[in-house]
């Protein structure tokens, strides 16, 4: 890529030198094209000259490539959201990356569709891209009937960014100390105990925690995050699964406890919290991802070329250590690598739903 700067017009006389030889002597008084006064071979070089300025302005304005302008991420969910956290992360090291602006445009409702719409609809040109968690692209489509685009046809993968790994949340006041005390209490009044969830991915936590444990427990929807867990700080619900991202506030305030990681190991930002597999429920493992597409409508020029930009900023060190530092764990896949990959979590999602017996709504 070719940018011109002012050390590109340094001693000389004009713009129109450049590309041409160091002697060249730009015309001192007449704009036009040639003076009457000039022999025929000065004009016709004179001419050529200039017809070669204009091509080497013009090939480095199609040099220029991928992004010529600011670039918009739209997060479809709520500011203060682990998805908003991680979308704003990545595009300050994508904004460094490309040496290009990136703003964050929230933008919220429909649990992610309105976002989501905004892209597939948007333009084609690259520069208009949806950062988004697996809630809206691999489990709204398992939950969801009668959507109004097909998240696997209607956006292209470009890149996977991060991923977040799920907890057991109980009030910081609970008498359920592990895992184990939680599921003897289950186990003696099925469907008592309660659960909060609100969205697709903390209610199917909730789902596989029952089956890995083999237990029951009732469900409880709430418009946010934020609602649900006040009501479980509170002592109201006995449970909500979510990441430590959206959490954070309440765990550092002790309001809500962390009863067991979603995943076979321990968090070293959480220590003393055991892992699924040490809890003795191992298929209790839940770790949301998070990704970047663009319009199925751009062209595949443009596809290659976001996909390049975008895997270009996740091989710097800095990414890995802004989304480590906010609890997000950093890993990619582009392409149709990440297609796959996404198809993979649907099928594997769908087998919960299925014994959950939930079906399309």
């Amino acid at each position: 890529m070719r940018v011109l700067t002012n050390r590109h017009f340094r001693d000389r006389k004009s713009a129109f030198a450049i590309g041409c030889p160091a002697s060249y002597d730009p015309p001192q008084k007449s704009s036009r094209l040639f003076d009457h006064r000039e022999t025929g071979d000065n004009v016709f070089n004179r001419i050529i000259r200039r017809i070669a300025v204009a091509l080497t302005f013009a090939a480095a304005g199609a040099s220029h490539g991928f992004p010529d302008k600011p670039i918009t991420l739209i997060a479809p969910f709520a500011a203060g959201s682990a998805t908003d956290v991680a979308a704003r992360t990545f595009a300050d090291v994508l904004s460094k990356a490309l040496n290009q602006g990136v703003v964050t445009d929230n933008r919220t409702g429909a649990e992610g569709s309105i976002g989501a719409r905004a892209v597939i609809t948007g333009p084609t040109d690259g520069h208009t891209m949806l950062f988004t968690s697996s809630s809206l692209t691999v489990l709204d489509p398992l939950m969801k009937a009668n959507m109004p685009y097909d998240p696997s046809t209607d956006l292209i993968p470009v890149c996977s960014v991060a991923s977040v790994r799920f907890l057991a949340n109980v009030t910081g006041a609970s008498p359920y100390k592990s895992v184990a005390d939680l599921v003897a209490a289950a186990k003696a009044a099925p469907g008592k105990l309660t659960f909060a969830y609100s969205s697709a991915s903390t209610r199917l936590a909730g789902e596989l925690f029952q089956q890995a444990a083999g237990i029951k427990l009732t469900g409880i929807p709430y418009r946010s995050s934020v609602l649900g867990l006040t009501e479980v700080a509170a002592g109201q619900v006995d449970l909500f699964f979510i990441d430590p991202v959206s959490a954070a506030s309440f765990h550092q305030s002790g309001k809500i406890r962390p009863l067991v990681v979603a995943g076979p190991a321990r968090m070293k930002e959480l220590p003393d919290v055991p892992s699924a597999v040490e809890a003795g429920i191992a298929e209790f493992n839940v770790a949301p991802w998070y990704g970047v597409y663009i319009t199925a409508k751009a062209p595949a020029a443009v596809v290659e070329q976001v996909r390049n930009a975008v895997a270009q900023a996740m091989r710097r060190p800095e990414m890995k250590a802004a989304l480590e530092q906010r609890n997000l764990i950093s890993g990619s896949v582009c392409g149709e690598a990440m297609r796959t990959f996404q198809r993979d979590e649907v099928n594997l999602w769908r087998r919960v739903t299925t014994k959950a017996g939930i079906a399309p709504q």
